[in-house]
């Protein structure tokens, strides 16, 4: 793969691969941090990409990975700055609410959930980026809705 294909494929992937660091990880200077090293890695390894058509998956994969990563990293800390934006965004409603029932997910079931619902991943893909047969994947989202379901349930229940 070339300089000016790379460039070109990593542009057009830019707004999804942010939105999935955003399923991923809370800190926008981690997400940012997760950006930049998965643009290096990928770039450092494009030689071990054997099918450019497979870029968008090959790219996710790694982000997912470099998230996964900067998780293990923070995982005891809490900057005092978040804690206080978490305290003041109270608004937009109905997506705060789903990004919260997203981020009360573990990351085994969110993931495929992003993948498939905000990002137009295939099951197949998914299976492909997460190193799992398609059946598994099928499970996971089902686990991930049921889960969804019983909590948007409860607090239709709790508001009649």
């Amino acid at each position: 793969m070339d300089q000016q294909s790379f460039t070109v494929q990593l542009l057009s992937s830019g707004k999804m691969l942010y939105r999935i660091s955003c399923a991923l990880l809370r800190s926008e200077e981690d997400r940012k941090d997760a950006l930049q090293e998965t643009a290096l890695k990928a770039w450092t390894h494009r030689d071990q990409l054997r099918e450019e058509q497979y870029f968008k998956t090959w790219i996710s994969r790694i982000l997912i990975n470099e998230c996964r990563q900067i998780c293990r990293e923070t995982a005891r800390m809490i900057p005092v700055e978040e804690i206080h934006e978490s305290t003041e965004q109270v608004s937009d409603g109905q997506e705060t609410e789903l990004r919260c029932l997203l981020e009360n997910l573990p990351e085994r079931l969110r993931v495929p959930i992003v993948l498939h619902y905000l990002e137009g991943f295939t099951l197949e893909e998914i299976a492909q980026v997460q190193h799992l047969t398609v059946s598994m994947v099928k499970y996971l989202m089902y686990q991930a809705r049921k889960r969804l379901r019983v909590e948007l349930d409860g607090k239709d229940g709790a508001n009649q």
